[in-house]
């Protein structure tokens, strides 16, 4: 199916707020280490190597973030894409695919990168509330008392913000067929400690007024896999658009793990829900 006004503004708003944390908080921490092979038989054609961290920062408007665009193979390097088996790098998963036919990549002992990683990883979910705050079982980014080890597909790391349409409606705003479609979206913080929390539930609410260029799944620059194939600049594609839509409101409520009902909850993981409300005038 063709993705619609919903799916755009989702995909539109994540990338605005991944943006917006990255650059008003400085949300990430430069590292370097080596990466590991990871197993996994969904890419059959690739050979993966992970590194213990996910997600990196992609964005080349984020001042200071090093972009993981190459890695040192056997102590040289480093090597960027189309040079020793390097098929793409895969930001939002922290790993580099090499294209397992190729003939350097049976020779490779060892990989290593420098990299940013984000203080605070975004997703897109429809995962219910609960479920992501009580069932899911999230691993910390690892400290130097863990066996380290890359990261495979299905892990979900936090801190992290977990964004979900959460419904709207369409209300007349002029004749000749111009309507306010609102959307609820709301995001899940999970952060692991009570001033990182404090930190970008204000960042968020500071949103209230914002205008969000609107855009569609093909002005990204990403593959299939997931993987940017060329330059992602937000503020560059954010300023070439000429739709936007409006953050109309934002309201924040924090968990309190102490309460009898929220037993469950890890006492590790600082939690929040942060609401928006979108507005978009637009004909329909």
């Amino acid at each position: 199916m063709k993705a619609q006004v919903a799916n755009n503004m989702m995909s539109s708003f994540l990338a605005f707020l991944d943006n917006r944390i990255l650059s008003r908080g400085e949300a990430f921490t430069n590292h370097s280490s080596q990466l590991y092979e990871v197993s996994q038989d969904v890419y059959g054609t690739y050979t993966i190597w992970g590194a213990p961290f996910k997600q990196m920062v992609c964005d080349a408007s984020i001042t200071g973030a090093t972009k993981f665009t190459g890695v040192n193979i056997n102590g040289n390097g480093p090597y960027g894409v189309d040079t020793s088996g390097i098929a793409f790098f895969q930001h939002h998963q922290g790993q580099v695919f090499f294209e397992t036919d190729n003939a350097p990549v049976a020779q490779i002992n060892t990989v290593s990168g420098i990299y940013s990683v984000k203080d605070f990883n975004t997703y897109l979910t429809s995962e219910p509330e609960e479920k992501l705050l009580f069932t899911t079982k999230f691993e910390l980014r690892p400290k130097t008392t863990q066996s380290v080890t890359g990261l495979s597909l299905e892990s979900k790391t936090y801190p992290a913000i977990f964004i979900k349409d959460n419904g709207g409606r369409n209300e007349p705003f002029a004749f000749g067929g111009l309507d306010n479609t609102i959307m609820d979206v709301i995001a899940i913080v999970l952060a692991d400690s009570a001033f990182n929390l404090d930190a970008v539930c204000s960042i968020m609410k500071d949103c209230k007024n914002a205008k969000v260029s609107l855009m569609e799944h093909s002005d990204f620059p990403f593959n299939a896999f997931g993987a940017c194939t060329g330059t992602y600049n937000y503020d560059t594609l954010s300023a070439s658009k000429e739709e936007h839509f409006f953050i109309d409101s934002v309201s924040i409520t924090k968990m309190m793990p102490n309460r009898a009902d929220y037993d469950n909850i890890n006492p590790d993981v600082f939690s929040a829900f942060a609401d928006f409300e979108l507005s978009n005038v637009r004909l329909t």
